[in-house]
């Protein structure tokens, strides 16, 4: 079975899974931070392996609100869904495309955990 992920890939998803919320399993939707805390990765690296893994569809990315967005004439305009002082943070999640994958290389198990012996097979290789 050909991999269709990187090895960065691969270390990304692996960090989700060990995300505090990632307590529903394939079901989970990940608050960013719980994720970027514990990535060990540099941040030019980790936004490059971010976007090609929401490029081939195997995970969703929710930013935070925005203090100003562009309203529908390209003019600079308040927010309404931003509230300072509230609590603002994006999300993450695998994608069922995502999950496919890692079923057909046979990485992960029925409630969305990695066979760690199988990926360290990979991520040594």
């Amino acid at each position: 079975m050909q991999n269709t992920f990187t090895k960065n890939e691969l270390t990304v998803l692996e960090t989700f899974t060990h995300s505090d919320f990632y307590e529903n399993g394939r079901n989970s939707v990940l608050w960013d931070f719980s994720v970027l805390d514990i990535l060990d990765m540099k941040a030019r690296t980790r936004s490059g392996v971010f976007s090609s893994l929401q490029q081939k569809g195997f995970i969703e990315v929710t930013e935070k609100e925005k203090m100003y967005i562009l309203d529908e004439n390209g003019k600079k305009t308040r927010n309404p869904y931003y509230h300072r002082g509230e609590p603002n943070f994006g999300t993450y999640l695998i994608t069922p495309k995502g999950y496919e994958a890692l079923d057909k290389l046979e990485l992960i198990d029925e409630d969305g955990y990695f066979h760690k012996d199988k990926l360290d097979t990979i991520l040594n290789s």
